[in-house]
């Protein structure tokens, strides 16, 4: 198969994650990339080994040779970026937080559709073997109709850059981290409806622009009720583990946050050992993203997902503002 020519926008530390993981595909995909800064793309392409260094987002996009890009400048770059590939007929693919706003990805979904090219977000959680275990024992039935999920997320993490930038992100950590595990919380409970959230009073100046922890508390349609510790302030971990779970009716899952392990007391009892080939689900994810680009088929993380995400942090947003629950 003919790999796929897919130019990375923005040469920073994602940019360097996405393309140690694209080289271990093998012939699948070839790199170029794109920096405002020319010597900084060069230098990329040096180091993995890619076909292409453009010193400008409009040169990689009109490039004839490039057919889809990898958007990873900060989010509040990124309609402008998409709108751009999207009228350069190239298909688009975007780090998570795919946006600032519902608003803003609704100008990316328009652009893609009015163009007809193929969106996506590199959302690795979808990917991660955990989340494929944890369906797999709840469909079977194994703890029966689950009631609660409970994921736990702490950790200290320094922020800078435009990180810190209000404007360019447009939120604090649920935005910028906790997307992923709001990500991972739908997938297990279903279409979300409700939102409430709570965040302490900060001991210091946040390390986000908007908040750096909170609290988060969901409810599904028909399902269970979810709820998000998340926190770039503090640490739960336990000799480096977090621990989360499910409860049902029948039995509960006890599984590290991340994926390492899950426990299942319920009409069966056993461990869980996801695996760690791909723990974090990137390989798995890169190999969807090729295959779906190469045929123009319609992605597993599509941006009707991204948006589904994305609209319960902006309810858990004006839920802090409102002290509320608000619709999803």
């Amino acid at each position: 198969m003919k790999p796929v020519e897919i130019c990375i926008l923005g040469c920073g530390a994602v940019a360097r994650l996405h393309s140690r993981v694209a080289r271990s595909l093998g012939g699948a995909v070839r790199l170029s990339f794109a920096s405002r800064d020319a010597v900084r793309a060069e230098q990329y392409r040096q180091q993995y080994g890619g076909r292409y260094a453009f010193g400008s987002y409009d040169e990689a996009c009109a490039h004839p040779d490039i057919e889809a890009v990898l958007i990873c400048t900060p989010p509040g770059l990124h309609v402008e970026h998409a709108e751009l590939a999207a009228r350069s007929g190239k298909g688009i693919v975007i780090e998570k937080p795919a946006a600032r706003s519902v608003a803003e990805l609704d100008r990316i979904r328009a652009a893609a559709k009015a163009h007809g090219v193929v969106a996506a977000v590199a959302e690795n959680y979808r990917f991660k073997p955990l989340l494929r275990v944890l369906r797999s024992v709840i469909d079977r039935g194994d703890i029966g109709t689950p009631q609660f999920i409970e994921i736990s997320r702490a950790g200290r993490n320094k922020t800078g850059g435009w990180r810190a930038d209000a404007d360019m992100m447009g939120g604090g950590a649920l935005l910028e981290g906790g997307v992923h595990w709001i990500h991972l919380l739908c997938e297990l409970g279903g279409t979300p409806r409700q939102v409430v959230a709570a965040r302490p009073a900060p001991a210091s100046a946040p390390v986000a622009p908007v908040e750096d922890s909170l609290d988060l508390l969901v409810s599904f349609d028909g399902g269970p009720v979810g709820r998000l510790f998340h926190s770039w302030n503090t640490t739960t971990h336990v000799f480096g583990l977090g621990m989360s779970r499910i409860l049902g009716t029948d039995g509960n899952i006890h599984f590290e946050s991340n994926g390492v392990f899950a426990t299942v007391l319920g009409r069966r009892h056993r461990v869980r050992l996801p695996g760690f080939r791909d723990l974090m689900g990137y390989r798995g994810m890169w190999r969807h993203l090729v295959t779906c680009l190469s045929e123009g088929r319609e992605p597993e993380i599509s941006l009707d997902v991204a948006r589904r995400d994305l609209a319960v942090v902006e309810a858990a947003y004006r839920s802090l503002e409102t002290a509320k629950f608000e619709l999803v």
